[in-house]
């Protein structure tokens, strides 16, 4: 009897692993397959640049178009295709199934690619959308903007849009990277600076326009942090370069500029709110949409003896720790 169950037990074995096997791909199958057969409803699916297999299996699982998160990168495991994905935003649906869905990301859109710079009013934005063909009615573009106060969170990055994108859906593509990089991303950072949100961008929008590196950008971001606490005007001319040329849209001269170089002192003299040399208070809001490594600037300021800066026009920046001081750079390197 022993000797007869010796020889059935590798059988019995055999078939018993053939059963998880097989137990295996049926679970396997199942999670691979179409949430909702029946589904006709297209689902816009956003994937930026630099998600992770696992960041965009959450978001497939939350919008309801797959099963399993497990099953779902153990198929992108497999077949290879991690690494394939494209950056873009996806029309997709619960009646497709993780397969299908794979090829979709894989083969990718014709989507516009569109890189937005370090730095450009919502307006400048506006314009560059629509040149580069998208939909947009600036007017209600810039409506929005304001209503919304969105001026300094439109992050700059590359962005890829459907050429039919709506203005609703290329907000909310830029909010949604905005909210990643620095709402979330840079939480704890904001929490201890003591600063809202509005504080950080003004400043950081200063910064943007004020200096080039990223060494300069702390040093300056600690200045204007030092200055405003102690009551100073900022005596920052982007902020007048932006009361200017708001003024200039407003009354439509001609040879308009965006960021007017050639400042007068009846300029900076200019009635506005925006106006840090006649004002000791921050802007009322952001002059401009700065990047990651300003707000960072802002965050993580360089503490440094220094009180005024001024840059000599051709990128060098200057700085001073009185005004006399600071007087001699300006001879020196302005005139």
């Amino acid at each position: 009897m022993k000797i007869v169950k010796k020889r059935f037990l590798p059988l019995v074995l055999f078939f018993l692993f053939l059963a998880v096997i097989l137990v295996f791909f049926l679970w396997y199958q199942a999670g691979l397959s179409a949430v909702n057969l029946h589904a006709k409803e297209k689902i816009s699916f956003p994937v930026n640049k630099g998600d992770s297999i696992s960041e965009i299996a959450v978001r497939l699982k939350q919008a309801g178009l797959i099963r399993d998160l497990t099953r779902f990168k153990i198929y992108v495991f497999f077949s290879r295709t991690a690494k394939k994905i494209k950056a873009g935003d996806f029309d997709l649906s619960a009646s497709q199934n993780v397969p299908e869905l794979v090829k979709i990301l894989v083969k990718g859109r014709t989507d516009l690619r569109i890189t937005i710079i370090e730095g450009l009013r919502q307006e400048q934005i506006g314009e560059l959308l629509k040149a580069r063909g998208l939909p947009l009615d600036l007017t209600e573009w810039q409506q929005e903007i304001v209503v919304n106060q969105k001026e300094g969170a439109i992050f700059p990055d590359t962005y890829f849009f459907s050429p039919d994108a709506t203005q609703g859906a290329i907000l909310k593509t830029i909010d949604r990277n905005f909210q990643k990089r620095v709402t979330v991303g840079l939480s704890q950072e904001i929490a201890e600076s003591k600063l809202t949100l509005r504080e950080i961008l003004t400043l950081a929008s200063i910064v943007e326009r004020e200096s080039r590196t990223e060494v300069d950008r702390a040093i300056v971001a600690g200045i204007l942090l030092k200055r405003w606490s102690k009551g100073w005007t900022l005596q920052a001319d982007a902020t007048v370069q932006y009361a200017v040329a708001t003024k200039n849209l407003r009354l439509k001269t001609k040879d308009f500029e965006w960021w007017p170089k050639n400042l007068t002192v009846k300029d900076l003299e200019i009635n506005s709110p925006y106006n840090t040399y006649v004002t000791a208070d921050l802007p009322p809001g952001p002059i401009c949409n700065p990047g990651l490594s300003s707000i960072k600037a802002v965050l993580n300021p360089t503490q440094s003896p220094y009180w005024f800066y001024l840059n000599d026009g051709n990128g060098e920046m200057h700085y001073a720790k009185s005004d006399a001081e600071q007087v001699t750079n300006i001879r020196r390197y302005l005139f």
